[in-house]
């Protein structure tokens, strides 16, 4: 595994360039959940398989996410959560 924050470019993904630690990381929630596609998937995959200090800071999310994802089967939201959370993010949106 390397240390640096970007590795040599090895003509795997689009554009020929592997991802450096700040891209990969700001996909981890996005890899985790399934939602990139293949290109993408693969190249935060092999960042991660290679980089020691973001191996970490995914599986602390991985194991974070796991976590969120059991107390969420436990327990459900107070009612008009849901409401709430997207008037929030319209308001943001604006």
């Amino acid at each position: 595994m390397s240390e640096s924050g970007t590795h040599p470019p090895d003509g795997s993904q689009s554009g020929g360039q592997e991802l450096n630690c700040e891209e990969s990381l700001a996909r981890v929630y996005e890899y985790l959940d399934g939602e990139l596609d293949t290109g993408e998937h693969d190249a935060v995959r092999l960042h991660l398989e290679k980089c020691r200090r973001c191996y970490p800071h995914f599986d602390f999310e991985r194991l974070f996410l796991d976590y969120v994802h059991e107390l969420g089967s436990e327990q459900e939201a107070r009612p008009g959560l849901k409401d709430r959370v997207l008037e929030m993010l319209e308001a943001e949106t604006r």
